[in-house]
């Protein structure tokens, strides 16, 4: 298969180019994530979600990192107002500051295991529905007998196009070592992994019964495809798998995450010989101190992603 178009126009510029609605066929959806963390980012924040509500996208897709401290209820509950007031339905993944990171002193020094579970209470209340005031209805994993706490694993289809969210976050997935941590933080990472396997899996067998032409995967932290190692610590299986069944898929696959705070696309992934796989995509979104969106245009009738443009909020623009 040929690769995602990727023309030069979507790497750079400063400005962000005009919303457009996608051509006749196809859909548009957003990605945010990695903000806002401080205070001066706020008022971007806010005119990045006016414009994603504005504007015709099926979805926003956030992959994480919601703030940068503290790891309050109050913190995680404000942003579920902010996004149970838009339009756009709003299917979110969590990062590592929302739960991973929260035994940090500046974070507040909460226990991980305690906040995870408060923010699933919080954010991922409807295993099949996502936040928003015309909420998306997907697959969840938490249906599945075995799973069920893995509301953030979601898939869905539109054309020839599965989509399908991953529990992978920063902190080398949650492996991090830090002064309280417990067997029951490695006990976590275990079963998590291994959800997030079993569910990548299930992805491209869905996407191959269905003679779908692409599979978009949205996760938070940076596998570290291009370490020497090909895969950062914590992501190695998840590499692993995602090579051995893209290379054999009769289609692309596009990879969303956040987490370095570095907007960029390209096509990382090899073999272990080195050799590049032309058909894996990866997107990476925008971070603090940088506030934007990115629009991917998909023609779910072909199932081919388009266009990749990204959305960087002039920071001029707000200080009055």
């Amino acid at each position: 298969m040929a690769p995602l178009a990727l023309g030069a126009a979507l790497l750079v510029g400063c400005q962000s180019p005009p919303v457009t609605p996608p051509p006749s066929g196809a859909i548009a959806f957003a990605v945010f994530g990695d903000g806002p963390y401080y205070s001066w980012e706020s008022a971007r924040y806010h005119q990045a979600l006016r414009d994603i509500d504005a504007a015709p996208m099926a979805w926003l897709l956030h992959v994480g990192d919601l703030f940068r401290s503290p790891c309050s209820n109050e913190m995680v509950a404000m942003r579920r107002r902010e996004f149970d007031a838009m339009t756009t339905p709003v299917i979110y993944v969590p990062g590592d500051n929302e739960w991973t990171d929260c035994h940090r002193k500046q974070s507040g020094g909460f226990e991980p295991l305690e906040r995870l579970a408060q923010l699933r209470a919080t954010l991922l209340p409807s295993p099949t529905q996502s936040l928003g005031r015309r909420p998306w209805i997907m697959q969840s994993q938490a249906s599945q007998t075995g799973w069920p706490e893995y509301a953030e694993h979601r898939r869905w289809r539109l054309g020839r196009a599965v989509f399908a969210t991953l529990h992978l976050v920063g902190s080398d997935n949650g492996l991090e070592a830090f002064a309280t941590r417990t067997t029951a933080h490695d006990d976590e990472v275990r079963r998590r992994s291994a959800a997030a396997l079993a569910w990548l899996g299930e992805t491209f067998d869905t996407a191959t019964a269905a003679k779908s032409h692409l599979i978009v995967l949205a996760w938070h932290g940076n596998p570290g495809f291009n370490t020497s190692q090909g895969a950062g610590r914590g992501y190695e299986a998840l590499v692993d798998t995602l090579r051995r069944r893209a290379s054999a898929f009769d289609g692309e696959v596009l990879v969303i995450h956040g987490d370095s705070h570095n907007q960029h696309v390209d096509q990382p992934l090899t073999l272990r010989n080195g050799t590049p796989i032309p058909t894996v995509t990866r997107l990476e979104t925008f971070g603090s101190p940088t506030v934007g969106w990115v629009q991917v245009n998909v023609d779910t009738l072909r199932g081919r992603v388009t266009d990749i443009t990204p959305h960087r909020m002039p920071s001029r623009a707000y200080f009055f």
